[in-house]
């Protein structure tokens, strides 16, 4: 079985990471702060961008993963794997937008990231339990 739904969400996320990498990566060599955040409240942000999405990533691929896999409509789940790539570049940008208060884009973009992973663990029982409740 070929997960291309699950392939597609690990490329684009893939690339947000490494965007976020670079990024937090060229603030470091600014600043000559190998280690840590050095106070700087724009290299904390970079770090907490990147490490954010590397806190999510992995249960939202798992999760599109194991739905594809069990015979998730694949049109449904692409709307899905698209949204949580959205949420989480919104919740990206709104992290390295504001250092000191909340912005649109990390608000949407956790309360989205919930969401999205909320649905998906529901479908992801309602698909396991099909079977044994005989339908």
């Amino acid at each position: 079985m070929h997960l291309i739904i699950t392939a597609a969400t690990a490329a684009a996320l893939g690339l947000l990471l490494i965007a976020l990498s670079i990024d937090a990566i060229n603030r470091r060599m600014v600043l000559r702060v190998p280690f840590g955040d050095g106070g700087d409240q724009g290299l904390m942000a970079a770090i907490r961008a990147h490490a954010n999405l590397t806190e999510y990533m992995p249960i939202g691929l798992a999760q599109i993963g194991l739905l594809e896999s069990n015979g998730a409509q694949p049109l449904a789940l692409s709307i899905v794997a698209a949204l949580f790539v959205l949420v989480r570049l919104a919740h990206a940008y709104g992290l390295r937008g504001s250092h000191d208060k909340l912005t649109l884009g990390r608000s949407v973009g956790i309360i989205g990231t919930l969401l999205v992973l909320a649905t998906m663990s529901g479908w992801l029982l309602a698909l396991i339990a099909r079977p044994y409740l005989g339908f």
